[in-house]
């Protein structure tokens, strides 16, 4: 029988036009002033911070589409910061050999999640629950309440291959969104991901070698998380271990309201960068209207229950 689609790429798309036209709307001034929301260096902004959720989020709705979970993609971001910050800062290596060991701790993290889940056969819940606390901790052991301030190591007007550092965090999003979406879709990983998610007893018996797709996206989950890392420690100019605290919900929300189902078997990679984007726009525009500074909190919060109970009487019906 088809199987419902709560949320398409295109509903995504859709959520995040009607969005941005409503605040730009909300926030239009009346006195003649400059607007402040629907402007280009305001949207820039957006997808500039945007896009470290929606690195984050690619990983995500891999994970979630194999039927699986990560809660440690916050504390991953912190402990790539830290590390690159350490070696660059403090250890004096070279900016590309501190961020490729920031990008090896992600795929370290990763490593560890998958084999708990594989070889230990923890739910990934409680394996990614443990990684989360053993990187935020790791974080706090490296830097001791201190933070590193790779900015004042960096040169001024810092542009590297002649590319504005502010437009790094969305060109890196698109180029991990394409080749993740080609991965999802045109290859037979990508359909072995979703099989395993929809079904993993099906998925094995038609030979589908589950621990290997596990595997690969922990790992993979674990790496985008230490790229957004690296791209916020070097565009914000600090190495913290509270860093991106709470960013796991973010990163699962823009997953999920992005079409990955929590029942596993659907997941898209456009989908999660869009809704990064959805929840980017909310967290800037909500600021700027009296009293919803800390609005964007409770409103992912109901976004996610919502989906979840949606996507959970969908797939019944489905089914």
């Amino acid at each position: 029988m088809r199987r419902w689609r709560l949320v398409s790429g295109a509903s995504a798309a859709l959520i995040l036009t009607l969005e941005f036209a409503l605040f730009a709307v909300v926030l239009a001034p009346h006195d003649g002033r400059a607007n402040t929301f629907a402007n280009l260096g305001n949207i820039s902004l957006i997808l500039k911070y945007s896009s470290i959720y929606g690195i984050g989020a690619i990983g995500a709705a891999l994970i979630i589409g194999s039927g699986g979970i990560d809660l440690a993609a916050g504390s991953v971001i912190a402990l790539a910061s830290v590390v690159t910050g350490h070696l660059f800062v403090v250890e004096g290596w070279p900016l590309v050999v501190a961020i490729a060991a920031g990008l090896l701790t992600g795929t370290l993290v990763g490593s560890v999640a998958a084999a708990l889940i594989v070889r230990a056969q923890l739910p990934p819940f409680i394996a990614t629950l443990g990684t989360m606390g053993m990187a935020r901790g790791a974080g706090f052991l490296v830097t001791e309440g201190r933070f590193y301030d790779l900015s004042g190591r960096l040169p001024a007007e810092f542009a590297p291959l002649a590319i504005p550092l502010g437009a790094w965090p969305g060109m890196l999003m698109f180029v991990a969104a394409i080749a993740f979406h080609i991965v999802l879709q045109y290859t037979a990983l990508g359909r072995h991901l979703l099989a395993v998610g929809g079904n993993e007893t099906a998925a094995r018996y038609a030979g589908v070698r589950v621990n290997r797709v596990k595997t690969f996206v922990y790992v993979a989950g674990g790496t985008l998380a230490a790229l957004a890392g690296v791209v916020l420690a070097v565009v914000q100019g600090q190495g913290k271990a509270d860093l991106a605290t709470g960013y796991e919900l973010d990163i699962i929300a823009a997953a999920v309201i992005g079409g990955a189902s929590l029942s596993g078997g659907r997941a898209s990679v456009v989908g999660a960068v869009l809704g990064s984007l959805i929840f980017g726009v909310l967290r800037n525009a909500l600021p700027q209207i009296p009293g919803g500074t800390y609005a964007d909190r409770l409103i992912i919060g109901v976004a996610v229950l919502v989906i979840a109970v949606m996507d959970r009487v969908a797939a019944k019906r489905g089914a």
